[in-house]
């Protein structure tokens, strides 16, 4: 299975978010999964990385030529794909995951993130969409979905498939499902 983790570039976050990163790394590998993911060798995105080919696991980065340029580029994993831009980058994404994770992370985060549960929510994509909630990180997000179904504006049918993970346990349970 190869998942998809999407998480911040920053190297600003909390070591609890680098802990988590690092924990996940080390799960999918143990699992015999692979790590699909953004490319670059900066904050969670090369903690999550690292952690899977130090562990002997398989890492892929899909990578956009604008990102390339700017000198962030993964060294030493399993395949580096580098897309003409961040479209091409993200439908590749969608392309070769069979689920997708989002750890805590910033704008790009959110608006990759937000793009799958779209298109689960609309059946356009068959794939766990999990959302790691540590330490409440999404709260105001499952909050939001939660309001959009009292609203009429969603279902919980429309809904099925995207998933707030509290701990690794609920992962593996989502992803194992």
């Amino acid at each position: 299975m190869k998942i998809c983790v999407f998480c911040a570039s920053s190297e600003s976050v909390d070591d609890v978010y680098f802990e988590a990163a690092a924990d996940l790394g080390k799960e999918i590998v143990m699992q015999g999964w692979e790590l699909l993911y953004g490319g670059t060798n900066c904050g969670l995105m090369r903690e999550v990385s690292d952690a899977v080919k130090n562990s002997g696991g398989k890492v892929t980065g899909i990578i956009p030529q604008c990102i390339v340029d700017r000198g962030v580029s993964a060294e030493g994993i399993s395949e580096l794909i580098v897309t003409p831009d961040m479209k091409e980058r993200k439908s590749m994404m969608r392309e070769k995951a069979d689920a997708f994770i989002a750890l805590p992370g910033g704008w790009g985060t959110l608006e990759e993130i937000t793009e799958v549960m779209s298109k689960v929510s609309l059946k356009h994509l068959d794939a766990p969409c999990i959302l790691y909630n540590l330490n409440g990180y999404y709260d105001s997000l499952k909050q939001l979905l939660d309001h959009m179904i009292k609203m009429g504006l969603s279902s919980e049918n429309r809904q099925q498939g995207i998933y707030f993970a509290d701990d690794m346990e609920d992962i593996k349970t989502y992803l194992t499902a």
